[in-house]
């Protein structure tokens, strides 16, 4: 097929002329400021309350849910869960108490009182999981001896 010398230079001249699309252009531009106003607005509009650091947990090795106990006997079950886990030689447990059922007494309330009382010999690290209000992890060590003081003779 012939091309007479007009519709040759406008060949020629597509050729060497990059075309952009525009509306393209401008739809990318615009997805790109919406996601950027997304990711600021949920930056910004969010309360940081959580510390970097509070992420930073044990794995948990074992698990135990207190669903449907009362208090007491949530805090026997975790008790006898202590003395299992360092039998096995496990260290880290998550205790799954839920938000508290005024029906049950309130769980997490009962365990954080043992922890920092009757297991304070045993228990390194005790802290509710920053994304889950719900939970908690408690990192058990070995028992350690309790410290008396001397009496003066």
């Amino acid at each position: 097929m012939g091309y007479n010398a007009e519709e040759e230079f406008q060949l020629e001249w597509i050729k060497n002329h990059h075309m952009e699309d525009k509306d393209a252009i401008m739809k990318k531009q615009a997805e790109e400021e919406s996601a950027a106003n997304t990711q600021e607005r949920l930056t910004r509009g969010k309360k940081m309350r959580r510390n970097p650091a509070a992420w930073e947990l044990p794995m948990p090795e074992d698990e135990i849910d207190l669903h449907g106990f009362t208090a007491e006997e949530a805090a026997e079950a975790v008790e006898r869960r202590i003395d299992d886990l360092l039998f096995a030689g496990l260290s880290v447990l998550r205790i799954i108490h839920g938000g508290g059922n005024p029906e049950y007494g309130n769980v997490k309330h009962i365990i954080d009182r043992k922890v920092r009382s009757e297991w304070r010999n045993r228990v390194v690290f005790y802290k509710v999981e920053p994304d889950n209000a719900g939970s908690s992890i408690m990192k058990i060590g070995k028992p350690r001896p309790s410290i008396t003081k001397k009496s003066k003779k």
